[in-house]
């Protein structure tokens, strides 16, 4: 379970934006509880690119860690989005881990990403966590 607070917004034509979302959940094997908490920081260059920061903080009673996240937004078109994305974590054996995702907006509240990444997730502390292989996916995304 989980939520996004919107501080700063680009719907206000804000150049810098501002957003903290959490998550909050159990592990199904260990039952063990965590806390993800991701501070999004995002720059508006111009109307076709922005630079995302994004230091985030994963909590739970057997392993606590933190990182960071960098990616871009490149408009190509009215509807169309390239996002770049680069994240490794702050410990002794860091991994970095890349994503790259072409986004499909149908409305300002619905898009679909296919993305191509090495992390474990695109979400959370998979974000943080490198895999082997580079795998192809897809998300929609809705705004409510």
């Amino acid at each position: 379970m989980g939520g996004k607070l919107l501080i700063f917004s680009p719907q206000k034509n804000d150049l810098y934006w501002v957003s903290l979302r959490s998550s909050v959940g159990r592990n199904n094997y260990s039952n063990q509880g965590y806390l993800f908490t991701e501070f999004i920081n995002t720059f508006r260059l111009n109307n076709w690119l922005a630079f995302n920061i994004s230091p985030k903080y994963f909590f739970s009673g057997v392993e606590s860690f933190g990182g960071i996240g960098f990616s871009s937004y490149i408009n190509l078109s009215e509807n169309l989005m390239l996002i770049p994305e680069i994240n490794t974590s702050i410990k002794n054996d860091s991994d970095l881990n890349s994503t790259l995702a072409l986004r499909y907006s149908f409305s300002p509240e619905k898009s679909l990403d296919l993305y191509y990444s090495n992390a474990a997730g695109v979400q959370d502390i998979g974000q943080l966590l490198k895999v082997k292989d580079y795998r192809l996916g897809f998300r929609f995304n809705f705004l409510l």
